[in-house]
């Protein structure tokens, strides 16, 4: 009977020892999973970012938090990102919050075209009030910001120039996110709905005369090889969106506070790279444009204030209208840049 209590006694302290997460016990390791939808390209900052986040991380907790990276959608599809950290199947990951829209409709905020005119205008909307409100939003729905990862948007096309509004007549176009779309339509532009997979295809074989998409997505799907003209967001763009590091609030509410600060600090301290990285990789793909013949233009600001006059008239009223709240939301966020 001694034996069987001492072996029951023993199987109970194993239980109670199992039952406490790993954070719990400050002298453990831990392993977390970062997940991402990018190729593991060297020259791509934003996978960039990550690399230098997990490696910091593991260099500031002296060893004791180890990040493992899974790049190119291998643990879970783009799309699927926000659902997979609410639940907490993923403990982090460098997720555009655009896709999570459907859930925080709030969120098609950050691709509102004509909100932002340069990058700058971008960097400076993270220590705002309404992104603090977003942020909130985000937290309550299930995961965390803690690095500002944030991209340009720029446009190529194959038929002829697209430098503003006027141009658009009679073009097949892919925009970027429904309340773009909108406002294609209304200059007299079709728009085509495809993942960035499918745009070099498109525009090879003439089902697409042009399309707006982020720098580094030109880059990676080398549609310099398939477009004649590309106007370059390195002055001024009609839509930029961000792309942080995000964890879990499932994973943080189980790291201590000692680590949530090494998280919290890691990630701050690496924003200022990472919007300088954004800007040079306007620049890179630029000039990867030009080294294959593509004609290159630098958007006016004359062209911008066009492009926005086109977005206030339909964009602006479709986020109000259909946005909860959105009309102070888009008012709160406009008044920051006047």
């Amino acid at each position: 009977m001694r034996r069987f209590r001492n072996l029951m006694f023993a199987v109970s302290a194993a239980l109670w020892l199992f039952a406490i997460p790993l954070s719990a016990r400050a002298d453990d390791t831990i392993t977390l999973k970062l997940a991402h939808q990018w190729p593991d390209d060297p020259n791509d900052y934003v996978v960039a970012t990550g690399k230098k986040f997990a490696q910091e991380v593991m260099q500031r907790s002296g060893g004791k938090i180890h990040i493992d990276i899974f790049p190119a959608e291998s643990l879970v599809k783009a799309l699927n990102m926000h659902t997979a950290l609410r639940n907490g199947s993923v403990d982090l990951a460098i997720y555009p919050y655009i896709y999570a829209a459907g859930a925080i409709p709030q969120l098609n905020l950050i691709l509102l075209p004509g909100l932002w005119k340069t990058p700058e205008d971008v960097y400076r909307f993270r220590t705002s009030a309404p992104w603090k409100e977003l942020e909130a939003k985000i937290e309550a729905y299930g995961f965390k910001t803690l690095c500002w990862i944030q991209i340009s948007g720029g446009m190529a096309s194959r038929s002829k120039p697209i430098n503003v509004p006027a141009d658009l007549k009679q073009q097949k176009v892919r925009g970027a996110g429904k309340m773009m779309e909108a406002a294609l339509q209304s200059a007299g532009a079709s728009t085509v709905s495809m993942a960035s997979s499918e745009t070099y295809s498109a525009m090879q074989l003439g089902l697409l005369d042009g399309l707006w998409t982020s720098s580094g997505t030109f880059g990676s799907y080398r549609l310099y090889e398939v477009a004649k003209y590309y106007n370059s967001p390195e002055q001024y763009s009609i839509y930029y969106t961000i792309e942080p590091v995000a964890i879990s609030m499932k994973t943080w509410n189980r790291l201590t506070p000692a680590q949530q600060k090494i998280m919290t600090d890691v990630g701050q301290s690496l924003e200022q790279a990472a919007f300088e990285g954004a800007k040079a990789d306007d620049r890179r793909v630029t000039q990867l444009f030009a080294s294959h013949g593509v004609q290159i233009h630098q958007m006016t600001l004359d062209e911008w204030n066009q492009w926005q006059k086109l977005f206030q008239q339909v964009s602006f009223p479709k986020f109000r209208n259909e946005v909860p709240d959105g009309a102070r939301l888009l008012d709160q966020s406009v008044a920051l840049y006047k």
